[in-house]
């Protein structure tokens, strides 16, 4: 399940017609109707100063991951994360083979 995404100062959800979202550099998000309140370049709830990424369907994966579900993210990077270990104990066993040998 994904992480419902809504405006940090009304507390909008997306809608249709939907409202703009965009994630700030501090780490919080605003629809559009809120953000054009506020001051240019500063977070309605934090007050620094901050930049904004619109989100969409083209925004980077990195970014796209922080709305995704941890049971999403778990199944996306388990494969990845079992080839990594298994690499790395292969590499652990022929290191033991070569100092068995050398013993």
């Amino acid at each position: 399940m994904a992480v419902p995404v809504f405006c940090n100062s009304c507390l909008c959800e997306p809608r249709n017609p939907t409202p703009r979202f965009s994630l700030t550099s501090c780490g919080h998000v605003f629809c559009e109707i809120c953000l054009q309140k506020g001051k240019k370049d500063e977070c309605l709830i934090c007050r620094t100063s901050c930049h904004t990424l619109v989100l969409s369907k083209q925004i980077s994966p990195d970014i796209q991951s922080l709305f995704m579900g941890v049971d999403v993210l778990c199944k996306k990077y388990s494969k990845e994360i079992t080839q990594v270990s298994e690499f790395q104990e292969k590499h652990r066993k022929h290191l033991l083979t070569y100092h068995k040998q050398k013993v």
